[in-house]
């Protein structure tokens, strides 16, 4: 039967190796030394179509000069042109704060900072007319005093009653007391 080997250098060697592959296989995909090829193939201009376009491409200008032979190749250049900037309306500023009421979370200036606030959006909606003000309450009397049994139960606690004998009696605990 044959036995491992337990020399450490095998260990280290089996590193070695492993680093050298990596080492030529990422020589090989990155460091190319590939020579150029002769015909660079260059873009054909592009000629700015007669129909309407909402956005702008960048068009292709030629550095070529009538001179230059046309079998040397050049780079070609090219000039995006800017987009048109669109001419806006002022934005409403109902307020009059000087935030624009689309950036302002306050837009009529009422003190609601909420997202929905519905009155931000038109001043006029979700006004609520004012409360009514509460009808005035007569001075309530207390209730006439009960007939009282002594010992006996009551209903509400707090009440307060006259026995036969003339005695007031007070509910309290349920039951009527002195």
């Amino acid at each position: 039967m044959a036995g491992k080997s337990t020399s450490g250098k095998q260990g280290t060697w089996g590193c070695l190796i492993v680093v050298a592959v990596v080492m030529v296989g990422c020589s090989a995909l990155l460091g190319g030394n590939d020579p150029k090829s002769a015909a660079v193939a260059t873009p054909t201009p592009v000629t700015t179509p007669t129909s309407p376009r909402t956005t702008q491409e960048p068009t292709y200008t030629s550095t070529r000069t009538p001179a230059e032979p046309t079998g040397t190749p050049r780079e070609p250049t090219w000039t995006a042109e800017p987009p048109p900037t669109p001419t806006r309306k002022p934005l409403p500023d109902l307020d009059r704060d000087g935030i624009a009421d689309r950036y302002d979370n306050d837009k009529d200036g009422d003190g609601v900072v909420k997202t929905r606030d519905l009155d931000d959006r038109d001043p006029d909606r979700g006004r609520r007319p004012p409360k009514r003000t509460p009808e005035a309450q007569p001075v309530r009397k207390p209730a006439p005093p009960a007939r009282a049994h002594p010992g006996g139960f009551c209903g509400s606690p707090g009440a307060v009653g006259v026995a036969s004998n003339g005695r007031t009696y007070t509910c309290l605990g349920g039951h009527w007391r002195r």
